[in-house]
């Protein structure tokens, strides 16, 4: 859905438009860290939550939505000319609603989390994105609004998410004021935010020195690459952070089962990414000339460069969730401020050499990182490092196979003067013939996450097949 909204989007808009809107968003998500410190994962991981712990989060979450949402009015103007973005500042003062919106639904979102209420969240999740942000985006771009047309889309997003959550769980609404349960919940929260501001530089700062250095047009071309990407990421990254943190948080103490479950769950990981970034580099002309069209071409280089590190961008988020799951935020945090630190620095050397360069320096930063996180989990879940690193090479190898037929096949359609969308849709199926092939005729090569994937995989195909059969009528 997401896929379809922003093509649909990028179609009606401008480069400038989304560059506008993405320095914004910058400043707005940065500060949503600082509003809730960390009360969320907090109700999530503390074993003995009670009423008390709920309410005060409550309050605590809608307060400092307020606050931050009456200091980011304040500093507009100068948020604004540091970008050298006038249209900035209204832009940035009208966002700031989404703070006590968000602040509202904090604490039910967590208490559904640490139910594994799973399901409800993917489609408050669904809802709220399709309604709010999908079709009143869509709207008001095709009504030529240009960049309010996404602020309006994020704040009804946001409305509406809230409202879900709260109808869900509607016995967190009150207000208490209990320090000692706040310090509590703070003690781990506060620990969390250190590594999740950490994260967040190293996820932001590429796109603010864009914006700053580049200008709007650059961070528009920019982040369309990058939020292309985010698609399978962010579909990973949700299943994670939804279903991985919270049965990992159980079984915690359960080393050897933690590090036979983290070794399958990154193995299922490069098992799929890995043939996935080689595709998409292959055909990543095709895909922004028919998805976005034309004058998103300058966004096809910086796509290949981010592509190549799909599965490390992916794959450390695995070893986060491992270690909040744990309580290791502290040692997690000084990796992510070197992450950041690489980020901020790979990202100023490369914008030199334009928006390619800054993509080449955040690939490196991505992998630094990995193998960070990666030596975390290690050391967390006493996994092998052999065992992983074999994982990695066996899925690396089979990438490349898959890829490089691809390419004879594309060259020969190339050849033979097929429209980008033939070869686009060609490609699809020969890559799906390609990778079925292999899950058929040599599961073995799979390795150990192959042979466990596989009879799950066959378990709910068929449930889906059935479910589509129609039923038989009885005479």
């Amino acid at each position: 859905m997401q896929t379809v909204v922003l093509i649909i989007l990028a179609r009606l808009l401008t480069p400038s438009d989304f560059g506008i809107l993405g320095a914004a968003t910058i400043v707005i998500g940065f500060s949503q860290i600082f509003t809730f410190l960390g009360i969320g994962p907090a109700i999530v991981q503390r074993t003995d939550l009670t009423d008390t712990h709920t309410k005060v989060g409550f309050t605590f979450s809608v307060a400092m939505g307020c606050l931050t949402g009456i200091v980011i009015i304040a500093v507009a103007a100068r948020v604004a000319w540091f970008f050298r973005m006038p249209e900035l500042e209204p832009i940035i003062k009208v966002l700031a609603l989404v703070f006590p919106i968000t602040g509202l639904g904090v604490v039910s979102q967590s208490l559904l989390q640490r139910e594994m209420q799973f399901r409800k969240l993917a489609f408050i999740q669904s809802i709220s994105y399709a309604l709010g942000y999908g079709s009143t985006g869509i709207c008001l771009a095709f009504a030529g609004w240009g960049p309010w047309a996404l602020v309006v889309a994020q704040i009804s997003q946001a409305s509406i998410n809230t409202c879900f959550l709260l109808c869900q769980r509607p016995q967190v609404i009150g207000f208490a004021c209990k320090g000692h349960q706040l310090r509590q919940l703070l003690n781990f929260g506060s620990g969390f935010s250190l590594s999740v501001v950490a994260s967040y530089i190293a996820t932001h700062a590429d796109n603010l020195i864009v914006g700053r250095l580049l200008g709007p047009a650059a961070l528009g071309i920019y982040g369309r690459a990058y939020q292309f990407l985010m698609v399978p990421t962010i579909l990973f990254g949700t299943v994670i952070e939804k279903v991985f943190f919270p049965a990992m948080a159980e079984v915690q103490r359960d080393r050897e089962r933690l590090a036979r479950v983290f070794s399958r769950t990154v193995g299922v990981a490069a098992m799929i990414l890995f043939p996935t970034s080689g595709l998409l580099i292959l055909f990543a002309p095709e895909i922004i000339r028919v998805l976005l069209g034309a004058r998103w071409e300058a966004s096809i280089a910086p796509f290949q460069l981010l592509a190549s590190i799909l599965l490390f961008r992916t794959s450390y988020k695995f070893s986060e969730s491992l270690a909040k799951a744990m309580g290791a935020v502290y040692r997690r945090a000084w990796r992510d401020w070197v992450y950041a630190g690489a980020v901020t620095g790979g990202s100023w050397a490369g914008h030199f050499f334009g928006v390619n360069g800054v993509a080449l320096g955040v690939a490196g930063a991505v992998f630094l990182n990995f193998c960070l996180m990666m030596d975390l989990s290690v050391r967390l879940t006493g996994a092998s490092w052999r065992n992983l690193t074999s994982i990695h090479f066996r899925h690396l190898i089979i990438g490349f196979g898959v890829t490089a037929f691809a390419w004879f096949f594309k060259a020969w359609l190339v050849t033979q003067g097929v429209p980008p969308l033939i070869v686009l849709l060609c490609a699809g199926t020969f890559g799906l013939i390609l990778v079925l092939s292999v899950w058929r005729i040599g599961p073995g090569m799979l390795g150990e996450e192959g042979l466990w994937v596989r009879p799950l995989l066959k378990h709910y195909l068929g449930i889906i097949v059935s479910s589509m059969r129609a039923p038989r009528i009885h005479n």
